[in-house]
């Protein structure tokens, strides 16, 4: 039975034995190795491809990518290097390299950003976006996943990313920019998810408003009623404007859920001092 690729493996072999070493067509055999899951072949011709012409731009690519996808992250970042080196620049390339090098991290994030800046953000950017936008969220770069959640909602506003985008606000202290976001997510969830209640919860605890932090955690338990951190929160408000009746109430019932949780036993104990 003749394969998916017969006729242009013979078209590139047959041009490769006119012309031995020829790096697109090697190129062009190593992209159908990759289609066919011939990843060791894929490298094979990209690595011969590199001993004839080292700056050739797609083998340099794939080596790191290749090597990425593998874990070696040092032989990858090389690769990435080389390629960067040869003047073609890449967000991808960028992004890619943030993700391995914890070192120059910022630095490339802060290339790959100003490039994906001047290009229209379209909206099959949106996984790449996103994902950097919460990564670097993690790193705690948070300026850097500002611009990338801004992208990623240009290119599709989901839940997730503009839920990100009030937790971004909200860690800088624009409580209010944070409030309208979340306020934003919790009607497209029909206030159905109980993350998003806390969020909402926690601008107003951040805003001195304990009665409404309350009223949302407790709609929070209203869609989720077996969640001890809930619980210890509304306590913690309880304890922390002096009802000690409403708090001591509030950290018993999150030690019924989880008899173990060290910071309502604390508290609790605090309290009754």
């Amino acid at each position: 039975m003749a394969g998916k690729y017969d006729k242009q493996l013979d078209k590139y072999n047959s041009l490769l034995s006119k012309k031995p070493n020829d790096p697109y067509a090697m190129a062009m055999l190593a992209r159908i190795a990759i289609k066919e899951n011939r990843i060791e072949d894929a490298e094979n011709y990209y690595t011969t491809i590199l001993l004839k012409t080292p700056n050739y731009a797609e083998a340099l690519y794939m080596m790191g990518f290749i090597n990425m996808k593998k874990n070696k992250y040092n032989t990858s970042v090389n690769y990435f290097n080389q390629l960067l080196k040869t003047g073609k620049k890449n967000a991808f390339v960028y992004e890619y390299l943030s993700i391995m090098d914890k070192k120059n991290r910022k630095e490339y994030l802060e290339k790959a950003l100003e490039l994906s800046k001047n290009t229209k953000i379209k909206s099959k950017d949106y996984k790449r976006c996103s994902y950097i936008a919460f990564q670097s969220y993690a790193w705690k770069e948070y300026d850097i996943s500002l611009e990338y959640a801004s992208l990623a909602y240009d290119a599709k506003p989901t839940n997730d990313i503009i839920n990100l985008l009030g937790c971004i606000y909200h860690h800088n202290g624009d409580y209010d920019k944070a409030l309208s976001l979340f306020h934003e997510v919790n009607a497209n969830y029909e206030s159905k998810n109980p993350y998003v209640l806390c969020n909402i919860s926690s601008c107003y605890n951040k805003k001195n408003s304990n009665k409404m932090a309350i009223r949302y955690l407790e709609k929070a338990l209203e869609v989720n009623n077996n969640d001890k951190v809930i619980y210890y929160t509304i306590g913690s408000i309880y304890a922390s404007s002096g009802n000690k009746k409403l708090a001591i109430k509030n950290f018993e019932q999150a030690l019924k859920i989880n008899e173990n949780y060290e910071e309502a036993k604390k508290a609790l104990e605090a309290i009754k001092e």
